[in-house]
């Protein structure tokens, strides 16, 4: 795996975690304030890119599957008997 892909599985994990483990309002009542202010700040550039990235794989992923274009990987099937 790649080095950015293991930074951000590692990243999606770690916020993973910290939702699991408190509500967004223990949250706000419980983190001290400078990661509420970095939050605060880098939040809605993060939620932006998060947003266009799930977007992009959603478009992806809605369409149908294209079937490979080897022709090597193609089976042809016999007549039965």
């Amino acid at each position: 795996m790649d080095d950015v892909s293991e930074r951000f599985l590692g990243a999606l994990s770690a916020l993973e975690d910290v939702a699991g483990e408190v509500t967004p309002d223990e949250a706000a009542a419980t983190l001290n304030d400078a990661a509420l202010q970095v939050f605060w700040r880098d939040w809605p550039g993060l939620g932006s890119w998060a947003g266009a990235l799930w977007r992009q794989l959603n478009e992806d992923l809605a369409g149908p599957s294209s079937a490979a274009h080897e022709p090597e990987l193609d089976e042809v099937g016999g007549e039965g008997g």
